[in-house]
């Protein structure tokens, strides 16, 4: 490369002396200073890919076509591959029969619920005891009933999806009363499951009774009273179905400890 063109500049400073009389003595300073007149921009080259080979050393560039194509053809594999819907397995055997309360959690699993916030109690033990076996629902513990609905509903506001919540009977299900109103007024899909005393006591002012389905008929958008444990399949698919169709809202489902504990096989095609 040749040599580039250069002027030299000097530039002389007088320091100015504050005695006059060595005014005679002032310093000089010379700077030299090197300017280039002739600037050249540089030059980038784009880098060539070559693919090695070992047949005649030339670049493989129809090789490489071919590879980048191989390479979307898997990735386009692989989405379409994980966008299909997996088959639900039911961790028992077609006939084998189950608690009520164990249908009630494969039931949710098999409508897609993954989250619940359950707040346990007497009459909704067999439930609580059902989600412990499951490996697809956790159970987000809530402090108090209240605080386990509003967290449902909030769940629900987040993520467009009904929000579960379990509490007891008596109680129980009367602290998730606000909450139920709220989900109404503000047309938040959500389901509210709660325990009840068994069949036989229904009625009798038995222990933690409380008549649920009464007190929130006008605050849900439909509310169930599980009176035989084949049912319980149809009901939550159906319930799930109206918390989030039309102008969302809430449901509740009532469940009688001896409904939970009641021996079944389920038929998971009964229609709605």
């Amino acid at each position: 490369m040749s040599a580039m063109p250069s002027a030299s500049a000097h530039l002389s400073l007088s320091k100015p002396s504050p005695f006059h009389f060595l005014n005679s003595l002032k310093p000089h300073y010379h700077i030299s200073l090197l300017i280039s007149t002739n600037y050249q921009k540089p030059t980038f080259h784009r880098p060539i890919l070559i693919t090695n080979t070992l047949s005649d050393g030339k670049p493989k560039l129809a090789a490489t076509a071919a590879a980048a194509t191989a390479t979307a053809t898997t990735v386009s594999t692989t989405t379409t591959t994980s966008s299909s819907p997996t088959t639900y397995v039911s961790r028992f055997g077609p006939d084998e029969p189950r608690k009520g309360a164990d249908v009630l959690v494969e039931a949710l699993e098999r409508e897609g619920v993954t989250t619940v916030f359950a707040y346990p109690g007497g009459a909704s033990m067999e439930i609580h005891q059902a989600l412990t076996r499951s490996s697809i629902i956790r159970n987000v513990l809530p402090r108090h009933e209240q605080g386990g609905i509003f967290a449902a509903e909030g769940y629900a506001r987040a993520l467009g999806r009904p929000g579960v919540c379990i509490a007891t009977s008596g109680p129980g299900a009367t602290n998730i009363v606000s909450g139920l109103a709220d989900a109404m007024l503000d047309s938040v899909p959500l389901v509210a499951i709660t325990g009840q005393v068994p069949r036989r006591m229904i009625g009798t002012d038995a222990f933690q009774e409380t008549p649920i389905v009464e007190v929130t008929r006008s605050i849900t958008k439909h509310n169930y009273l599980v009176l035989d444990v084949e049912d319980i399949p149809r009901i939550v698919r159906e319930a799930l179905l109206l918390a989030t169709s039309g102008r969302p809202g809430p449901v509740l489902i009532d469940i009688p400890k001896d409904i939970q504990q009641q021996l079944v096989v389920p038929n998971w095609n009964l229609p709605i």
